[in-house]
């Protein structure tokens, strides 16, 4: 798989992350619309289950109100109440949020209240401009009505919000009295909307026809113009909106859903944007239209966000999930190919370089063999005549003066003659060596011989030769007359590339299978371009060599089916000979 390949399946895998993006954020935003509409729809039914619970309070009153419309006429009871014996309803009026009872007698005058114990009250306060018109100026006898929420300056029930519920009533005589209930107006709302809930934080509240919160979870706002209380807490906030909403709209006795501005929510200070649902309680039905309460629920919009994203976050994390195992077996199936097309070139790399190696060595064995057959030639054709040579040379110069100029000639034919025989011989054993002997020897024991011949002739030119012979080298199998030939070999050439004197360092080790021996000098290491035909026959670099001991070297090692390589450097050369343990 290529570059190109490669980076066309990224851009497809981002554009088909974005496609899905995309259709994810319309989803997300269907999605809300939804499910906010379904939020304020319950909402809604709440309002309207609080709503009917209100009106079946006062319903339940005006049947307890229209029960003792019938004991009305009795006198004195046995316990010496006037007008009424009411005990067995005290208990109930008390569940029923009723503060006071009141009974007018036949005729008018002031009502007499008892309080939901039994405990007669004071009447001040109680009975407002409604409910003595309602007893002067009856509408309907023995019928019930419902007066507007109000608040006593002065009485027992002073400050608190209160309705009162009338009934008048006439005796035989047809003078006018009847009966009132003093109902606590906040209780009745607080006990049907305080402790609803909408979602985790949303809240009720109740107004009255006036706008006057009846209920309301922060309890200083209750009995409080609900848009004044707002202004006065916070008045850098645009109210507006609410203020249409709730004189246009929940105190005109509309029903629906609707959202509005505030500037805190349970605590958090801060601008809320909310949802509200809102519908009208109403109290005196026919009779009075107008005498209702509103009933509100209304809940942050981050809380129907927050249901939302809980659910799009599930829905994300299915479908990041599946991108990220579908992008995990994208990228899974380019690593391996990737790595199979590593895999493939490294072994076509190590066929090639096999191949380059088998090729060499074939072309260094049609060499060999080109060599070989030449100095088979040369030793039979200038051995014999070259000794003979070099022997009369030597007869000759012992009956000539030594310090004559033709006992000097006679002497430079004598050792040129030998280091041609001694060429030849190079060249003999190069190119026709005898099969190494391998069996295991001590090889620590081979290189101590080894340097042991080497010992004078390094101190004289000083040399110092350092050595670190490793352990595990008491087995390892070699020829130890062509290894010691080997070590021989590379001693010479590091003394004679350090003329000045230097250090040698011979070390053995066994690492990866093979017992490793190092020869390092401090001369100035190989020229450039020798480099690369160091362990070609005939290459030297030095005038008296003759260029066969590094391929003699080469050739040993080889024979050894181990590895021989050099680094260099102007701070030196070292070479590494490497021997299987098997």
């Amino acid at each position: 798989m290529t570059r190109k390949h490669i980076i066309a399946a990224f851009l497809l895998f981002v554009a088909l992350t974005l496609a899905i993006a995309g259709m994810g954020y319309r989803a997300k935003t269907d999605v809300e619309a939804v499910v906010t509409d379904q939020f304020n729809q319950q909402q809604l039914l709440l309002a309207q289950m609080i709503a009917e619970n209100i009106g079946d309070h006062f319903a339940f009153l005006r049947t307890c109100l229209e029960s003792l419309s019938l004991m009305w006429r009795e006198q004195v009871a046995s316990d010496g109440r006037p007008w009424l014996a009411m005990p067995a309803y005290y208990s109930i009026f008390a569940e029923w949020n009723v503060a006071a009872l009141g009974v007018v007698p036949p005729g008018g005058g002031e009502p007499v209240f008892s309080d939901a114990s039994g405990q007669t009250v004071a009447a001040q306060g109680l009975c407002p401009q409604a409910c003595r018109e309602a007893f002067s100026k009856p509408a309907r006898l023995g019928h019930s009505s419902l007066g507007r929420v109000f608040s006593p300056a002065t009485g027992p029930f002073a400050g608190r919000q209160l309705i009162v519920m009338t009934m008048p009533l006439a005796d035989d005589m047809g003078r006018v009295g009847g009966l009132v209930l003093v109902i606590d107006a906040r209780a009745v709302a607080g006990r049907y909307a305080h402790n609803v809930r909408s979602g985790e934080t949303g809240y009720a509240w109740v107004l009255d026809d006036a706008g006057v919160f009846l209920d309301h979870h922060e309890a200083e706002f209750i009995g409080r113009e609900s848009l004044a209380v707002r202004r006065q807490r916070d008045p850098n906030i645009d109210w507006s909106r609410l203020e249409w909403l709730i004189e246009k709209r929940v105190l005109t006795g509309q029903r629906g859903m609707d959202w509005y501005f505030s500037g805190w929510h349970r605590g958090s200070i801060g601008l809320v944007k909310k949802f509200v649902a809102f519908c009208p309680a109403p109290l005196a039905g026919s009779e009075d239209p107008a005498n209702r309460w509103a009933v509100a629920l209304a809940a942050p919009e981050d809380e129907v966000q927050g249901l939302i994203g809980r659910l799009l976050v599930r829905e994300w994390a299915i479908v990041g999930l599946f991108e990220l195992v579908v992008f995990g077996m994208f990228v899974a199936a380019v690593h391996l190919a990737l790595r199979w097309s590593r895999a493939l070139k490294q072994e076509c790399d190590k066929t090639g370089r096999e191949l380059l190696g088998t090729q060499e060595k074939l072309i260094r064995s049609a060499r060999f063999a080109a060599i070989g057959e030449a100095a088979a030639r040369l030793s039979h054709e200038i051995k014999n005549p070259l000794m003979l040579m070099g022997g009369f040379a030597n007869q000759v110069r012992r009956h000539l003066p030594a310090d004559g100029a033709d006992a000097e000639k006679l002497g430079i034919i004598e050792s040129e003659a030998k280091r041609l025989e001694t060429l030849l011989t190079e060249v003999r054993d190069f190119t026709r060596p005898a099969p190494p002997q391998i069996a295991p020897h001590d090889l620590g024991a081979t290189v101590r011989e080894s340097l042991a011949i080497m010992t004078d002739a390094m101190a004289s030119r000083g040399i110092t030769v350092a050595t670190d012979l490793g352990p595990g080298l008491e087995a390892v199998p070699h020829d130890a007359a062509r290894i010691k030939q080997v070590l021989l070999n590379l001693l010479k050439n590091a003394a004679e590339a350090m003329e000045g004197g230097g250090t040698i360092t011979l070390t053995t080790a066994v690492a990866r299978g093979k017992a490793c021996l190092t020869v390092a000098d401090t001369g100035g290491g190989i020229p450039e371009d020798v480099r690369g035909r160091v362990f070609d026959p005939f290459c030297t670099t030095k005038e008296s060599g003759t260029g066969l001991g590094l391929a003699v070297c080469q050739r040993i090692v080889e024979d050894h089916h181990g590895d021989i390589r050099f680094t260099t450097s102007p701070a030196g050369t070292t070479f590494f000979v490497e021997l299987p343990l098997r």
